[in-house]
């Protein structure tokens, strides 16, 4: 398996978290009114934004390698 190729299964897996533990959290919040909820969404969502800024800085200089 090629770096890139990691490095797409690894963002796509991890994105893909990132949306289910922030749908969750949601529902969880909605549903019992605990602020846990939401700093566990924020943190989904931070790590989200992250993730693809992550994701295109890899892309953008991996062109140059």
């Amino acid at each position: 398996m090629s770096l890139k190729t990691f490095h797409i299964c690894f963002l796509t897996i991890s994105s893909i978290l990132m949306i289910y533990v922030g749908s969750w959290s949601y529902i969880m919040w909605d549903y019992y009114a605990n602020n846990a909820y939401i700093s566990y969404l924020v943190f989904s969502i931070l790590s989200l934004i992250g993730l693809i800024v992550y994701g295109r800085y890899f892309f953008k200089n991996y062109k140059n390698i």
